[in-house]
């Protein structure tokens, strides 16, 4: 698995999809305009082709700023990853996005092909009109990306994933650290940094574990998750409290 990674046609999918979504320049400050005139794009490319071939990339920390959270006092942290550690992320996104899309469940429509926002809200309207699922449980879970275990998340990794170089590309990622108004800051056990190119997938890898918790809790209601934001829609008849416990039990489970 790992050497389609870094198959010249992969990295140049992956180049242009990072290159359509532009993004500020990382830790070692270039841009797509100095990578294109001073490197060139060939030479790049066969430059990452060659540090993954030969086990010799390492990721630099990830450029730490603070953005405004709409309508609320305290901001979020955004992690930017240099262009090259984009391209990589991107590369091994594509190779391993249709692995675990064939295991993702319905209830899942953050940061997935062909699904968004607007199909989750759809489906939560098709429960409340259609199925009288009147009472709502409302979750969003605090800091989420913050709080994803490393340990954890590796053993749900290694249940798709048997390369062991793609692991360790994937630990690499996350325990590249961050850089912060000039100071270094080593990786917890916990976190994956928000504005990387795998960790949206690499949530979505953490939660279905939560999907498929519900899906067995025998739990009379509809999930839809949209990444960190639930909806559970449930019969009128329920006050949502037993349930409610219930989802705090599966979260704690993923810690």
């Amino acid at each position: 698995m790992y050497d389609k990674i870094y198959r010249s046609d992969m990295l140049y999918e992956a180049y242009k999809r990072v290159r359509a979504n532009k993004g500020a320049a990382g830790l070692d400050q270039m841009s797509f305009e100095e990578i294109e005139k001073e490197i060139g794009l060939v030479s790049f490319l066969k430059g990452i082709q060659e540090e993954l071939r030969t086990n010799e990339y390492r990721p630099k920390a990830v450029l730490r700023c603070w953005i405004e959270k709409p309508g609320k006092t305290e901001k979020r942290p955004l992690g930017i990853p240099t262009i090259k550690d984009r391209v990589i992320q991107m590369a091994a996104k594509l190779v391993l996005e249709p692995i675990f899309e064939t295991n993702f469940r319905d209830c899942s429509y953050g940061f997935r092909p062909n699904r968004s926002a607007h199909g989750a809200m759809r489906r939560l309207r098709q429960a409340i009109t259609f199925k009288e699922q009147r009472t709502i449980i409302d979750v969003d879970i605090k800091g989420y990306f913050d709080t994803i275990s490393h340990d954890l998340l590796m053993q749900l990794l290694q249940r798709r994933i048997s390369d062991k170089r793609v692991l360790k590309l994937i630990w690499s990622w996350l325990k590249a650290g961050v850089m912060e108004e000039g100071e270094f800051v080593k990786s917890k056990e916990i976190g994956s940094p928000q504005g990387s190119v795998i960790s949206p997938l690499l949530s979505n890898i953490y939660l279905h574990s939560f999907d498929v918790m519900f899906e067995r809790s025998g739990i009379k209601g509809i999930l839809i998750r949209y990444a960190d934001d639930i909806r559970i829609a449930l019969p009128s008849t329920s006050d949502g409290k037993r349930e409610l416990e219930e989802v705090g039990k599966m979260l704690k489970k993923l810690k």
